[in-house]
């Protein structure tokens, strides 16, 4: 039998998770969470939500409660309810009692020292009968023994598996599963982790509850949702947001990064991908005169969509035609005009849009059309992007068109840089530096590719 007194204590007191509660400081930890509020109180102005003492320092809860050193430290190391905790550490306590078992039955088997005595004689024997043939018959009778008694070894090991066989993992509940036995004291706990400033211990089985619940894409209807996955709160925790999965929404680096409140704009400088790059404001130093100007914030776009893309995009969120209900709908991509058309077969009206990434292309394809399946719910805020007017669709009246079924959907007019006289690309202001006698002057952006040298006085 298992002597569970004797090896599971000792295993249990070298892995006792407050062993490491001394680890844990306060200071650092409001520290990492200090973009949010101020933490950390030296005196509580009420009581502990958990103990109900008074005793500071503490911690400052997302919903002004207060949170004092001692269980700040007991909280942090729970993962699971009271109920499901003990079934945890029982179970883990056993496994590794039967492994300790194991492993001393296995070592202390006779059959398993004459096995191993019988291995080394049968080596030894097949060196020494290039001295003398003879060892030839102790090698075939050590073989023989080894055979004999490993086949015994092994059955002794089979048979008290049997005999004790792996200890049944539980099942376990989370405080957020609506199926969970919660006791009081875990109903408290629960209150102090929705509360938790900053992450809480769980963040990442929340962030994989919610995940799964959006079927791991971004719930910008019509995003392609091929960057990574942020888990965004909708009401934020600096003003109050629970860490709950009503709370939580699943949303692709992009879409994060257009969410106004404090917090997000750290996302801006941190996401490059081979799609764009979110450039953060700074200061920058001017090249041509002395001092610095001001960059604001803004997309660097560096691979547009193309039209597989819009067409997995229509595909899964089955756009159609607003006005007939079509799903027939013809996609193409002009990249000499930088333009998205987008066509119905069935009654031949007509949308056109400027071609910018998938993740701004197909939103906004999604705001002018039909969605029938896979609808989001979440809007993007556009306004977050430094030139908005260059990133959404608008439907103008019809006039001009040659089409009577014709309706445009075109971004406002903005200033373009003048076509070359050459060859028709567009063209870049080049400026001279310090100390240059040559001015201004319009030049081909392809110069360097293709040695087009038209040029326009400024």
């Amino acid at each position: 039998m298992i002597n569970k007194s004797s090896t599971i204590e000792t295993w249990h007191e070298q892995f006792n998770p407050q062993r490491f509660l001394s680890l844990v400081k306060i200071d650092q930890f409001i520290e990492h969470n200090e973009a949010y509020n101020e933490n950390k109180v030296e005196r509580l102005g009420k009581s502990c939500v958990l103990c109900s003492g008074l005793q500071g320092p503490g911690l400052l809860l997302n919903d002004k409660t207060y949170l004092c050193k001692s269980c700040f430290a007991a909280v942090s190391t729970v993962r699971y309810p009271e109920k499901y905790e003990k079934l945890h550490r029982q179970y883990l306590t056993d496994r590794e009692a039967r492994q300790q078992a194991r492993a001393a039955f296995v070592k202390n088997c006779i059959y398993g020292k004459i096995s191993g005595w019988a291995g080394i004689a049968v080596w030894l024997s097949l060196l020494l009968i290039y001295f003398q043939i003879g060892f030839l018959i102790v090698s075939i009778a050590s073989f023989l023994v080894y055979r004999a008694t490993r086949k015994k070894h092994e059955g002794k090991i089979t048979k008290w598996d049997f005999m004790y066989p792996m200890p049944v993992e539980p099942l376990l509940k989370h405080f957020h599963d609506p199926t969970a036995d919660l006791t009081h004291r875990d109903r408290i706990i629960l209150k102090v982790f929705n509360n938790w400033p900053g992450y809480p211990p769980f963040w990442e089985y929340l962030r994989e509850v919610v995940m799964r619940r959006d079927g791991n894409r971004c719930q910008v209807s019509g995003c392609p949702s091929r960057v990574e996955l942020h888990i965004h709160h909708k009401v934020p925790i600096s003003q109050g947001g629970e860490h709950v999965p009503t709370n939580l929404v699943s949303l692709c680096s992009f879409h994060h990064a257009l969410e106004p409140y404090e917090g997000h704009e750290r996302i801006w400088g941190k996401i490059k991908t081979r799609f764009f790059t979110m450039v953060h404001a700074h200061s920058r130093r001017n090249s041509s005169a002395p001092g610095y100007h001001n960059v604001c914030a803004h997309v660097r776009r560096l691979e547009l969509t193309e039209k597989i893309e819009l067409s997995a995009i229509k595909d899964y969120y089955g756009l159609s035609c607003p006005s007939c209900n079509s799903d027939n709908l013809e996609i193409n991509v002009d990249k000499k005009n930088q333009e998205v058309v987008i066509i119905c077969s069935h009654c031949g009206k007509n949308w056109i849009g400027r071609r910018q990434l998938s993740e701004e292309t197909g939103p906004m394809l999604s705001e002018v059309l039909s969605i029938t399946r896979n609808r989001g719910c979440w809007a993007p805020r556009w306004d977050m992007l430094e030139a908005r007017k260059d990133s959404t669709f608008r439907l103008l009246k019809k006039g001009g068109s040659k089409s009577k079924n014709r309706k445009t959907i075109r971004s406002k007019e903005t200033v373009t840089n003048p076509s070359c006289p050459k060859c028709g690309s567009s063209m870049r202001l080049i400026m001279p530096r310090k100390g240059d006698k040559w001015k201004a002057f319009w030049g081909c952006s392809k110069y360097k590719s293709n040695g087009c040298n038209g040029s326009i006085d400024v």
